[in-house]
């Protein structure tokens, strides 16, 4: 919540250049594939829980693994976007 009242009502100091803010749009681009690639194997690997269940403990590791890297990710594109906001 505050973080939208904060982008809505931001003045940019255009601190920075539009190379540089091209390579963090770039990177948010590749952040938000990468979130997107893994939440579907987050799904995938749900649905082999119930259809394997002798390797349970091996697909929820991974799960827990996407989900932090997804997590990882996802604040790491709110930083980024905050920063695209001086352009």
């Amino acid at each position: 919540m505050f973080r939208e009242f904060f982008k809505k009502n931001y003045k940019s100091r255009n601190l920075l250049s539009p190379e540089e803010a091209e390579e963090l749009e770039q990177e948010v681009k590749r952040l938000k594939e990468d979130v997107a690639v893994r939440e579907v194997q987050i799904i995938k690997l749900g649905r082999l829980i119930h259809e394997d269940p002798m390797n349970t403990s091996r697909y929820a590791k991974r799960i827990n693994i996407h989900n932090r890297i997804v997590n990882d990710n996802k604040q790491k594109i709110n930083e980024l976007e905050i920063k695209l906001l001086d352009k």
